[in-house]
């Protein structure tokens, strides 16, 4: 279950970087490039723990997976905002496009993650029935 979430992660994040290499190529920035990077890898980063402690919970009882699932979601969130804080007070990162490259991988990691999951619990419905 975890190596077929890498791939799709890996296809997902293929399929993005595929569309913003045009955009960043015609903004020739640097630091916007380092912006864009930074607020890939750590989402992705975030998500690959996530996702195995939520593989990890998804054959418990349903309150242990909930608490994976929730816990898990908050425990990235908050990761990723004291990183932010971080790289923006002490590494002098530009804030809007740090901040707009995380929200924008965080959501399209968050997506895979509730639609892999969300495809995995239906299809063990199906098996039970």
């Amino acid at each position: 279950m975890f190596l077929d979430f890498l791939k799709i992660l890996g296809v997902t994040l293929g399929i993005a970087w595929g569309l913003l290499i045009p955009l960043l190529y015609f903004l020739v920035q640097a630091v916007l490039i380092r912006e864009v990077l930074v607020g890939c890898v750590l989402p992705v980063a975030c998500f690959v723990l996530g996702f195995y402690a939520v593989s990890w919970a998804v054959h418990r009882p349903l309150r242990p997976f909930m608490i994976a699932v929730f816990g898990g979601m908050f425990v990235r969130l908050l990761l990723i905002g004291t990183v932010f804080v971080l790289l923006v007070k002490l590494a002098q990162f530009q804030v809007s496009s740090l901040l707009f490259s995380l929200i924008g991988f965080y959501t399209l990691c968050l997506v895979v993650e509730l639609y892999f999951v969300n495809t995995r619990i239906r299809y063990r419905e199906e098996v039970q029935e």
